[in-house]
């Protein structure tokens, strides 16, 4: 949410990262003839280079070096500048080879590119043939702009056949430089191969593997050189930064502080450290950390980016938007500023800013699928479907939580194929109430399939099989569990989440009305039984959804505060449809509130949709139980906090997913209090006046 991390997790052990260090794989070694041949297929197709190849940065605000200086420096190539050298020596002057060659490289730092030039075509006009000479001219035709000549340099000196290392580096360097980060790991792994023994070159390898996301490999590298170059804090620094992205905290603590104890102004440290802390949940710490990067850097955007961050996590919106309106002004293009931003006025309810913030992070990083979800996420809220289920499509990259759980169905996915005698696939996605709200479309893809000649097969959480299986009865469509071993044979395969865009569902009118799940006839007697007819008003209450959800902490309501809310109401008998919270329902009891506590006979979404089946109505904060209900017909009321899931959209009080829903929303950031006052009220109400009915089940879309 606030954070934008690609580290999530955090491993309280870390002995494994430290101790077991996994092999690289390395190619075969080749020779010399196909090395060659290898060296001109990779720089075959020559691209343009990009117009910024300076500092690079990752979502999570962790500077990846690429020897700007506003991040780490890597340890590329000879720096140029700040030495001083007399007039160009004619041939004569100089020695031998090796001494004419180091004036060359003193007059490429100090910038004499013209007398650089003269030399070089001095000594290849006397006709020597050293391979170094031409690691020169390549330099200087990079230095010039021509890459794809300096690329062609660099192959023949590979031809001749010595200084493999460093003409293989001055090719990865080259690469680097002209953005192909595949092909440049190629060659600086191939230089590997030369010399494996850590080099100081191996740094400028780590920053390309990390940019990669190889960080198992960027790891054992920095190791290498950690162990060769234990002063050098630059390697503890790309250490510490590949173990944070392989969710080694502790470990990537400890190489951050040695790097600390041997440079405690190394660029970006402070700044990666309070990422780290932030990621740990220790907002206090790194609040502390950022505040006094800012101190000694009050222009540093990613510190301000972050402190934004943990200003949100510590649910102080006002002070979040100013850190955040500071970084931008500081880097209006910066798009994890911006995401930042718009996530923020999300919060302040300033809907228009945060779309206009989200679109611009789009415009400057249209390739950031991350920055395409995120306004796919605010155009499905403001019933933009048009928009946003396009965009929507871009979740398998840009969601944090999809990109660490890809699928791996080998099979295409369909766009509109041609099915006849064909079988597709449709698979549910992401969590239980996703695959609740979504099924209502797969009647309507079944159809589609048919009528092209084709088959459908639905697959689902197993949890789910036997609702869904009722439910899709009257069309004939095969239902599988999650687990089935084997799969059938299909020819593509669709995820659940895709099925709006293709049937064309554009706008929220567009959605199908009415019930279309159904519990058991026979677990809903059986529970009518239980709870003794209607002698008074049943109420199922959730009060918090996924505990590991981001949002839960602003989504959740306290149960004692349930208590107080609903307490004192007569004729009402609440009972409890939350799972897994004994101590919380002893909470509510406590309180004051007589709550039934069924959760040890709820032991899988059959029993509990014949559950609330048998109830009057359902008080829900926003969860699978609410989709549930929704999707069931039953009276339900969803309570939302000010920034809600996209699904409840904005500033209504029904559902076009779901005719039965009615939606309580909070107008004041984490103010519940006014909410369940009005909710106690209309309970109230509608106790005395026994107005409740169930919404009759009909067709799906």
């Amino acid at each position: 949410m606030a954070v934008h991390k690609t580290v999530r997790g955090y491993q309280d052990s870390t002995s494994d990262e430290n101790s077991q260090i996994t092999s690289i794989h390395m190619p075969v070694t080749p020779t010399l003839s196909r090395l060659q041949e290898w060296a001109s297929v990779q720089f075959a197709k020559v691209r343009t280079p990009p117009k910024d190849t300076a500092a690079l940065t990752i979502s999570d605000n962790l500077e990846v070096s690429a020897g700007a200086p506003s991040g780490l420096r890597a340890v590329s190539s000879p720096d140029f500048s700040g030495l001083k050298l007399s007039q160009c020596p004619s041939m004569d002057q100089c020695d031998n080879t090796t001494t004419y060659l180091s004036q060359i490289d003193e007059m490429f730092r100090q910038g004499k590119l013209i007398d650089a030039a003269k030399a070089i075509d001095q000594l290849l006009a006397a006709g020597s043939d050293d391979p170094r000479l031409l690691l020169r001219q390549s330099r200087l035709l990079w230095l010039r702009g021509r890459l794809p000549d300096a690329q062609q340099i660099l192959i023949r000196a590979l031809q001749i056949g010595q200084l493999l290392e460093g003409t293989l580096v001055e090719m990865a360097r080259l690469a680097r430089a002209m953005g192909q980060l595949a092909e440049a790991h190629q060659c600086y792994e191939h230089a590997w191969l030369a010399r494996s023994a850590p080099v100081p070159w191996h740094s400028e390898w780590v920053d390309v593997l990390v940019q990669l996301h190889r960080h198992s490999e960027a790891r054992q590298i920095a190791v290498g050189l950690c162990a060769a170059f234990p002063d050098r804090p630059t390697h503890w620094f790309q250490l510490g930064l590949a173990l944070q992205h392989l969710g080694a905290g502790s470990a990537a603590l400890d190489a951050y502080r040695n790097a600390q104890a041997l440079d405690p102004t190394l660029p970006m440290l402070g700044n990666n450290v309070a990422a780290l802390h932030i990621e740990l949940q220790e907002y206090a710490v790194a609040k502390a950390i950022l505040e006094d990067v800012i101190a000694r850097d009050t222009t540093n955007f990613l510190a301000w980016t972050n402190l934004a961050n943990v200003h949100l996590r510590l649910c102080d919106p006002a002070a979040a938007l100013i850190a955040a309106e500071r970084a931008c002004a500081l880097a209006p293009n910066y798009p994890i500023a911006l995401q930042g931003l718009s996530n923020i006025h999300k919060e302040l309810q300033n809907w228009s800013a945060s779309v206009a913030s989200a679109e611009h992070a789009v415009r400057c990083a249209p390739q950031d699928l991350s920055q395409v979800w995120g306004l796919a996420m605010l155009q499905l809220v403001r019933g933009d479907f048009h928009n946003g289920w396009r965009n929507h499509e871009a979740r398998w990259q840009g969601s944090p939580e999809l990109r660490r759980n890809r699928h791996n169905i080998q099979r295409p996915q369909w766009q509109g194929e041609n099915l006849a005698g064909k079988t597709l696939f449709v698979w549910g996605e992401q969590g239980f109430g996703d695959s609740i709200q979504f099924l209502r479309f797969v009647p309507g893809i079944a159809a589609r399939v048919r009528q092209a000649g084709g088959k459908l097969i639905y697959c689902c959480f197993a949890e789910l099989v036997p609702l869904f299986q009722r439910a899709l009865a009257a069309h004939a469509i095969d239902v599988l569990p999650h687990n089935a071993v084997p799969l059938p044979e299909f020819d593509y395969h669709l995820p659940l989440c895709s099925l709006p865009l293709l049937l064309g569902i554009t706008a929220p009118e567009d959605l199908s009305r009415g019930a279309y799940l159904q519990a058991s006839p026979e677990r809903v007697s059986d529970w009518h039984l239980r709870l003794g007819g209607r002698k008074t008003t049943k109420v199922g209450l959730v009060w918090t959804g996924s505990r590991t959800h981001q949002r839960n902490p602003l989504r959740s309501i306290d149960p004692a505060a349930y208590a107080k809310a609903f307490g004192g109401l007569d004729s009402v008998e609440f009972h409890s449809l939350q799972l897994g919270a004994d101590a919380e329902v002893d909470k509510a009891r406590d309180a004051g509130l007589n709550l039934v506590d069924h959760a040890h006979q709820l032991t899988s979404f059959d029993e509990t949709a014949a559950l609330i089946t048998s109830l009057d109505l359902v008080i829900t904060v926003c969860t699978s139980a609410a989709h549930l209900a929704g999707a069931l017909g039953i009276p339900t009321w969803v309570l939302l906090d000010v920034n809600p899931h996209w699904v409840w959209l904005l500033e209504r009080e029904d559902s076009p997913w779901y005719p039965s829903v009615r939606l309580y929303r909070q107008t004041i950031y984490r103010d519940w209090d006014s909410v369940l006052e009005k909710v106690s009220a209309d309970l109230q109400r509608l106790v005395d006046s026994c107005s409740f009915s169930t919404t009759d089940s009909s067709s799906m879309s």
